[in-house]
């Protein structure tokens, strides 16, 4: 059938002016080219700049995000006001078979949503190569999926978090399955507050990722078939953001040439390792801790012993020791050679189920390393582990020259622990030099939104 070019009258979704300089859409127009079936939006934005979203309609129905993803232009990115701005969608890459003609009675309408720049959509890509950076209203809308390859490799897939002014309850109660009991306030319950939502990475940053930004391959798995994907690990905190142990530079803007610093400069987001607050939060994704995902136990075995303990609920979710990643020695702690396919020691990022708010590796692979610095107490009524930048002169009874810099928190478990070491509320102290690495520690990546 020929398809004849369409303009819709209802075709127009502005945003309510709730400040004189909120941003809004108007004039919106949707045609389609008889011969190349290509869709034409237009549209103009006034109030200010703007993220712009765009919406395709059947009879005032959304066609679902999943179908509108082939689209260029004024779109899915920072958008200065005026008139005459442009969107082209190409149904045949995202909605194929699907027809338009108005003597089907199909009525087609665009919604293009214009989103504040400092409320974002759902899910942010920055495009390591050319510092592009898109955003997409849902997991369904991210071009390709968020399983694509690129964002593995050339590009980095940030799903924001909802949490200003959330208040919640971080550590673990007595009684969670396999929770560490040498030292319980190690995870003693408290609770805490938000003041700004956040980006997180929906993967742990990958080698690739590292050798766009710094041209390295500093990983020890090393194999070229599967190191791409793996997780990037024998990185230090100087090399990812500082250089040195100077409490004075705690924590600081990062340091010229290291991985946060060549990031920001080419996206000009500002980028960061997680807090610890922030990593635990996302980690249990709206359930009580000691639960992921569908609301079942992380650990199905109520055991704290590690390295060799085969848990079929971690098994699911993650790379630990018990399921390929020490190696399948006996001892449980050796660790894989370095050119070990990825059955064996790291996984390839997403191999897993992810966590219900859509976000992989939570548990195990690497060991994340956070922004914070850890003091601990051990007594009876002691405060356990607080991770609080305003409190780095109390860090694990060291002091804050040189090598006794004090203990980055590391969370997640890793390929080489077994299972009670992955849960969300277990901590551990990493490295208390700035310069140490190890090849069972990565990072993750988050933004915080102002």
């Amino acid at each position: 059938m020929k398809l004849s070019s369409l303009v819709t009258a209802a075709a127009v979704a502005a945003i309510a002016a709730t400040a004189a300089a909120e941003p809004a859409v108007s004039s919106v127009t949707i045609a389609q080219d008889s011969s190349t079936r290509t869709v034409t939006v237009g549209y103009t934005l006034a109030g200010e700049d703007a993220i712009i979203t765009l919406d395709v309609l059947t009879n005032g129905v959304s066609i679902g995000a999943a179908n509108v993803w082939a689209v260029e232009g004024d779109v899915n990115k920072v958008v200065s006001t005026g008139a005459g701005k442009s969107i082209t969608w190409h149904p045949d890459k995202s909605w194929p078979n699907q027809k338009f003609a108005a003597e089907d009675g199909v009525s087609v309408s665009a919604r293009v949503t214009a989103w504040a720049t400092n409320d974002p959509p759902m899910y942010l890509a920055a495009d390591l190569v050319s510092g592009d950076v898109s955003y997409y209203t849902c997991a369904e809308a991210v071009p390709g999926g968020v399983q694509d390859i690129k964002y593995k490799t050339t590009s980095v897939l940030m799903r924001r978090i909802y949490a200003r002014g959330i208040t919640w309850t971080q550590g673990s109660p007595a009684d969670e399955p396999g929770r560490y009991t040498s030292g319980p306030n190690r995870e003693k319950q408290h609770q805490s507050t938000f003041d700004n939502d956040y980006y997180i990475g929906v993967y742990e940053v990958t080698q690739q990722q590292w050798y766009q930004m710094q041209g390295t391959w500093p990983s020890y798995f090393s194999n070229a078939e599967f190191s791409q994907a793996r997780p990037v690990e024998q990185v230090s905190m100087s090399q990812i953001r500082n250089g040195g142990n100077d409490a004075n530079e705690y924590p600081g803007d990062p340091a010229s040439g290291t991985f946060l610093a060549n990031l920001r400069g080419r996206t000009g987001l500002a980028f960061d390792v997680t807090g610890f607050g922030q990593w635990e939060y996302a980690c249990k994704a709206g359930n009580v801790s000691g639960t992921w995902g569908d609301g079942s136990p992380i650990l199905a075995t109520l055991t704290t012993s590690d390295s060799t303990t085969i848990d079929p609920n971690l098994s699911r979710i993650g790379r630990y020791a018990g399921n390929g990643g020490n190696g399948a020695t006996a001892d449980g702690t050796t660790i894989p050679a370095a050119d070990s396919t990825a059955d064996y020691g790291t996984a390839i990022v997403g191999s897993y189920e992810p966590n219900s708010w859509g976000l992989y590796d939570m548990h195990g692979n690497v060991w994340e390393q956070c922004l914070d610095i850890s003091q601990y107490s051990e007594g009876a009524d002691g405060d356990g582990w607080i991770a609080d930048p305003s409190a780095i002169n109390m860090n694990y009874g060291k002091t804050l020259d040189g090598a006794n810099f004090g203990y980055y928190v590391v969370k997640g478990g890793s390929f080489q622990r077994g299972p009670y070491r992955a849960r969300a509320a277990f901590m551990a102290n990493g490295a208390n030099s700035k310069t140490a690495t190890s090849n069972t520690r990565g990072f993750r990546l988050a933004i915080t939104l102002e």
